[in-house]
């Protein structure tokens, strides 16, 4: 293959996957100096209405965006970023004690926009809202992640990675000093941090998942290397059925989980803990009125609880975990967080999340299921009822790396076909006379 068909492969190529490529955000003060940068890559994936079923959609940042309705002052800055046929996503950020932090996201999204929503019966805007977990970030350092992160809310998964942002940048030079994210750091506390600060616990070498990465989760700043080996991590948490039953004796709660809790106690090295189903009780109850239930697990040194409602006449969700920890009858660890809004589904139906997902709960914690199947209101004759599955379930979660093969090969056909023509003419100019 001559040299400008090998040149064109890697244009096309290069052009036929947008969703490799990161997305450079800047936004500038009224002096002209950058204040805001962020570079990130991201998808969004929204379940839709139609006339017969419901349909997906899945949105991708492109490279260029606009940044119309972005500012910057001197204590909050709003980071806007604009894409596509109306859609949004954006992030307000606060400054206070020499450190930064996001406080508030809203993704919004054109249901108008006929080509990533064909056949909707709904049409305008849609706005998704979630108020974050709070989590400081000194002034003057960037926020790196380059794992991803996806989290669900309202039938959409938004999944982020590959980001490095900094707000309320100093004197408009992005800086050379960074805090990194947990999943990009390995952790090597000393054996024994493990076994003197909780049950059964060792130390994470992967921290767990946070909130979305264009919000500057749960993150760490870079340490110095330490000679110490790391402890291993612990074996996938045992999966185990409970059921919790009203005041006439009926199920009115099930739940399959295999559970595992992630924890730090000094923001930085984490710790992680499985719950054991031979060792756990459950209990809980379910509100005589049906718009609330709670699901408590607890092995005297661990106590877990969920607390479920109803977000609206159709749906529940899960709306807040607690945890508690204890060693030798001394409380060491206690969170919680009652906003949330996970796992939600119909009533009347089941949510259901095989693979493995982890779920932020507050700066210091997080848990991991695995196998994962609940049902808080509405069960019938003690079974579940029909799942709703989580996005990770469903085949759809393959439809990007199939739909890039395609067109690889396609692309790579193309090429072929084009270099084989031009062979062709250039034998046809060297025909004997």
């Amino acid at each position: 293959m001559d040299g400008s068909a090998i040149l064109g492969l890697f244009l096309i190529l290069g052009c036929g996957i947008p969703q490799s490529r990161t997305t450079d955000v800047t936004v500038k003060d009224k002096d002209g100096k950058i204040c805001i940068y962020n570079s990130l890559m991201a998808n969004f994936t929204i379940v839709y209405k139609t006339n017969t079923t419901n349909s997906t959609a899945t949105l991708r940042l492109p490279e260029t965006v606009d940044t119309d309705g972005s500012s910057c002052g001197t204590n909050s800055s709003v980071l806007m970023i604009g894409f596509g046929e109306g859609h949004s996503l954006s992030v307000n950020y606060s400054l206070s004690n020499n450190s930064y932090r996001a406080e508030v996201e809203v993704f919004t999204y054109n249901l108008g926009d006929t080509s990533s929503f064909p056949n909707a019966t709904e049409k305008g805007l849609k706005r998704v809202e979630i108020r974050l977990q709070p989590y400081d970030i000194p002034v003057d350092t960037t926020y790196r992640c380059r794992s991803d992160e996806s989290f669900e809310k309202d039938g959409i998964t938004q999944t982020f990675w590959n980001v490095t942002l900094e707000v309320f940048v100093l004197n408009g030079t992005v800086s050379q000093n960074e805090t990194v994210c947990p999943e990009d750091t390995p952790v090597t506390p000393t054996p024994t941090t493990a076994h003197t600060t909780a049950p059964n616990t060792t130390a994470h070498t992967t921290a767990p998942n946070t909130t979305a990465h264009t919000t500057a989760p749960n993150a760490t700043t870079t340490a110095a290397p330490t000679t110490t080996t790391p402890a291993p991590p612990l074996p996938r948490p045992e999966k185990h059925a409970y059921n919790i039953t009203d005041g006439n004796g009926t199920v009115c709660l099930l739940a399959t989980m295999g559970l595992q809790v992630n924890y730090t106690l000094n923001g930085k090295d984490w710790l992680q803990v499985n719950i054991n189903p031979n060792k756990t009780k459950a209990g809980g109850r379910c509100s005589t009125d049906g718009s609330e239930s709670t699901l408590t697990l607890d092995d005297e040194e661990k106590t877990v609880a969920f607390s479920f409602n109803k977000s609206n006449s159709k749906k529940f969700v899960l709306q807040g975990v607690s945890v508690k920890l204890s060693l030798n009858g001394s409380s060491i660890f206690n969170s919680s967080n009652s906003s949330l809004g996970y796992w939600e589904a119909s009533l009347g139906s089941s949510y259901m999340c095989n693979k493995q997902q982890t779920y932020s709960i507050a700066r210091d914690l997080s848990i991991t299921t695995l196998e994962l199947r609940v049902q808080p209101f509405d069960v019938k004759a003690g079974k579940f009822s029909t799942a709703e599955e989580c996005f990770l379930d469903t085949d759809l979660s393959f439809l990007v790396p199939v739909a890039v093969g395609v067109a690889l090969g396609f692309l790579i056909i193309l090429v072929l076909i084009s270099y084989l023509i031009g062979r062709r003419k250039s034998r046809t100019g060297y025909q004997s006379v």
